[in-house]
């Protein structure tokens, strides 16, 4: 009799003690259950985020970086940059009129500013990669002078000469024209070459205008003539 009496006493124990395990297992459980919704929504939404983002992406695409010349040589700033191919000369045009700036390029003698309106000077020494070659050019060759937003304009020679040191009539200014002056020493520095060059699309419209003003004027003569 207390042997049953210790048993049902101890399967009483051991059942209690069931119940506290399973109670124990489903808050395990839950909590389980609770941390993977969570993990479930928090993928859900962040997918959801960037999916946005990278549609936007597609959307708008981002405007491609321009880029730039150098501001700077050697301490003296940069206007842009005298490419002539044939001659392997590619120089930036430098923003002074020192010596010294001369050894690292060639430099602004004069004028107002690259491809506008007027003439710019450019003087540079007459040295390889340089201007030694200057005097190669002819009538009617191109060159390339590029901005600093490596924008280029092409530059067709219209007259070369060569003249005395004290002679400046080559820094004059034409407003009605868009103008590049060359300029180099000749005959150990006892003379100077000159190279000017007009816009090759001023160039082209001009010879356009006066085909068509020649046109009309012959046009205007002929009816003049039929009328008489």
């Amino acid at each position: 009799m207390n042997f049953l009496i210790g048993f049902n006493n101890e399967s009483q124990n051991n059942y209690m003690d069931f119940d506290d395990d399973k109670e124990f297992n489903f808050k395990k459980l839950f909590l389980i259950l609770f941390i993977i919704i969570l993990i479930a929504v928090a993928i859900f939404f962040g997918y959801r985020y960037f999916n946005s983002k990278e549609k936007e992406n597609q959307a708008e695409p981002a405007e491609p970086v321009k880029n730039k010349m150098i501001e700077q040589v050697e301490g003296y700033d940069v206007l842009g940059k005298i490419v002539i191919s044939d001659q392997e000369v590619e120089q930036y045009i430098l923003d002074s009129k020192e010596d010294k700036a001369l050894e690292n390029g060639v430099i602004k003698l004069y004028g107002d500013s690259l491809n506008s309106y007027g003439n710019f000077c450019i003087a540079g020494h007459n040295k390889d990669g340089i201007f030694s070659k200057l005097s190669n050019f002819e009538v009617g060759d191109e060159f390339t002078i590029v901005d600093p937003d490596l924008e280029e304009t092409e530059y067709k020679v219209t007259e070369i000469s060569k003249v005395e040191p004290e002679d400046l009539k080559c820094l004059m200014q034409d407003e009605s024209k868009i103008q590049i002056t060359l300029i180099t020493c000749e005959d150990a520095s006892t003379s100077r070459l000159v190279v000017k060059a007009e816009e090759k699309d001023s160039i082209m419209d001009s010879t356009d205008t006066n085909t068509t003003n020649t046109t009309n004027t012959t046009n205007t003569t002929l009816d003049a003539e039929e009328n008489e």
